[in-house]
């Protein structure tokens, strides 16, 4: 019952937003109110806080807004479309999981000697989160922990490996929405800042992805400086068929996409809604062959993909309240009694991953508070920088809250998996990080601002 729900979910913001027919988001309500529902009895305690505060901010937009049915509307396409974006997401994470690519990509990553390993976790999980998005996490965490133990069982050192390896690439994922095409972040963004220059964004997004590897690698070489590896380790050869096919995968995936939004005069991320499934059936064709595909897919079907069901009510929710909440508060008076516009343009930018960062840490989810800041900044009259910095600025918010804020959905799905304590990899592992961070985006905005 679960996976038809999503699936039609899925169809009908295809139609509503693709075919420009909005008759049809009435029923995707109805149909996430359902999913929803059927969730119940599986919501964990983060999912539901997040529909009581969902419902709490609903009735203030009723009871104070000059129009709340039109702008309830939008804050509930906005929940629809997110929560159909990361079902999607997560296809194409299944037949990620399922390729030999993938596999040894990620087993190359964490086999490299100690000077290398950073850097290759890093980048890698940067790249590779591109298809995988939040599942290269799950997909890593075991590698690292198996790989560790199993090459020196019991060693009193393991720990210090284990805190290394797991922030580098905790690190890269974190940066890496600063960037990627398909992270949440830039698409919820995108939506609500349509003139920002995307292409733009992704360039200067990967050079502050550069910094920060800098910025961290510093930090791990000084503080484990009196660390020396007991043993030589011979790294294996590099992967490059399977390198070869990973980004030969990332290329159509990105090409379907910009055709897709090309041809309807859409956004990058609707075309992605598009591209996702059926570049994740395509690939489960090329690995398994049609006689085996069929059955691989409906594996999918009945038993992965109604998996996604917690992860999907918690970006529809965060969608919904970021929009509704930016609706709540007049945009241009804010700005005007934070001064906003006489405020130099380097001091907001860099002001604002902070204080993203430090809502975050309140309990409000990153996406929530990233869209919250995107709905204020898309409501007002005039902006007090240019757009495609501002949508920057926001993004390494996010990308800051992953390495510092309790209920980033990173940290939370790698003390699940890896059982690592949330404050160390917070407060214990990254403070010296998330500070050097703060410095250099004050530095990056200072520069860029000019």
């Amino acid at each position: 019952m679960i996976p038809l729900a999503f699936v039609v979910l899925i169809a009908l913001v295809l139609v509503a937003r693709g075919g420009d027919v909005p008759s049809v988001w009435p029923m995707a309500w109805a149909v996430m109110g359902a999913i929803v529902i059927l969730h119940l009895q599986r919501l964990a305690w983060r999912e539901r806080y997040l529909l009581g505060l969902s419902t709490a901010i609903a009735v203030l937009v009723w009871a104070i807004d000059p129009d709340p049915a039109e702008n309830l509307k939008a804050a509930l396409n906005q929940g629809a479309f997110l929560m159909a974006f990361v079902i999607v997401l997560g296809l194409l994470r299944e037949a990620a999981v399922r390729s030999s690519s993938v596999a040894e990509l990620g087993s190359y990553l964490t086999q490299q000697p100690t000077g290398r390993r950073y850097a290759a976790l890093y980048f890698g999980t940067g790249f590779m989160q591109v298809l995988f998005n939040i599942g290269v996490v799950s997909f890593l965490i075991p590698l690292i922990q198996r790989g560790i133990e199993r090459a020196r069982p019991n060693d009193a050192l393991n720990p210090i490996r284990e805190q290394r390896q797991i922030s580098a690439m905790q690190r890269g994922f974190a940066w890496g929405v600063a960037w990627s095409p398909t992270a949440l972040a830039p698409l919820a963004l995108f939506e609500l800042l349509p003139d920002v220059n995307r292409l733009a964004w992704i360039g200067m997004g990967l050079v502050v992805f550069c910094i920060m590897f800098v910025l961290g690698w510093a930090d791990d070489a000084f503080r484990f400086r009196s660390y020396r590896p007991a043993l030589k380790i011979v790294p294996p050869d590099f992967p490059r068929k399977a390198a070869m096919g990973f980004l030969g995968t990332c290329a159509g995936l990105l090409g379907l996409a910009e055709g897709v939004a090309f041809a309807l005069d859409e956004t990058i991320v609707f075309g992605l809604l598009v591209a996702c499934p059926l570049v994740m059936i395509g690939w489960i064709y090329m690995q398994l062959g049609r006689a085996d595909a069929g059955s691989e897919l409906r594996n999918i079907y009945t038993i992965h993909m109604g998996q996604s069901g917690n992860l999907a009510i918690l970006l529809a929710c965060a969608g919904f309240m970021g929009r509704a909440a930016g609706i709540l508060v007049p945009s241009d008076d804010l700005a005007h009694a934070l001064n906003l516009y006489s405020m130099p343009d380097w001091v907001l930018l860099s002001g604002l991953p902070i204080a993203l960062c430090a809502f975050s840490a309140f309990g409000f989810s990153p996406i929530m508070m990233a869209i919250f800041f995107g709905s204020l900044f898309g409501g007002m009259t005039e902006l007090p920088a240019d757009v495609t910095l501002i949508a920057l600025s926001i993004s390494c918010g996010w990308g800051l809250s992953m390495t510092s804020s309790p209920f980033a959905t990173v940290i939370l799905m790698i003390n699940r998996l890896g059982n690592v304590p949330m404050l160390h990899l917070t407060m214990k592992w990254n403070l010296t990080f998330n500070i050097l961070s703060v410095v250099g985006l004050i530095g990056i905005f200072y520069y860029l601002a000019r």
